[in-house]
């Protein structure tokens, strides 16, 4: 009798922990940061879209200073005017000028941190890892360790959705 009782027990546990939600409401207004550090796409396709995404976000969101991580390489496809763009500079897919970059962004306390890499980039994890009260990127196998907020495009994967998202939580 006890064991049907502690049975019927996690029956019912499990069946309201099943039937919770996992998604977060943010409202309207969105987060409102006043510094934001943007780490652009290191695959071309994907760098190409999320820079013709976000073409818009400095006089959308004139409130905030932007600080943007590029690739060196895709320098010149790059077309947002407002805020200061950081070179990353590779050599066989290693960021040669890491320290300094970090160096530097250390400086700085962002208030939101945003990795548009669809896919989990190894080489970028330092750059994660600074101090930011939000970070949010693409769900990936590592993202749980991240980021506190993920966006999951595995469904739809379409990634202009993705980077809309972000830019209506920003």
């Amino acid at each position: 009798m006890a064991i049907n009782s502690i049975k019927n027990l996690f029956d019912d546990f499990f069946k309201k922990n099943k039937n919770q939600n996992n998604s977060v409401s943010i409202s309207n207004k969105g987060i409102a940061p006043k510094k934001v550090l943007m780490i652009f796409p290191f695959e071309k396709d994907f760098f190409r879209v999320a820079s013709y995404a976000y073409r818009n976000l400095p006089h959308d969101k004139n409130k905030s200073s932007f600080y943007y991580l590029v690739n060196e390489s895709y320098i010149d496809s790059f077309s947002l005017r407002k805020g200061e763009i950081i070179n990353l500079n590779f050599d066989n897919n290693n960021i040669t000028n890491q320290k300094d970059v970090i160096s530097k962004l250390e400086l700085i306390k962002f208030d939101v941190l945003v990795d548009l890499n669809i896919t989990f980039q190894q080489n970028i994890e330092k750059f994660i890892n600074l101090d930011a009260d939000i970070k949010i990127g693409f769900k990936h196998k590592k993202s749980d360790l991240l980021y506190n907020i993920q966006l999951d495009i595995s469904k739809s994967e379409i990634a202009e959705k993705g980077y809309q998202q972000i830019i209506n939580l920003i």
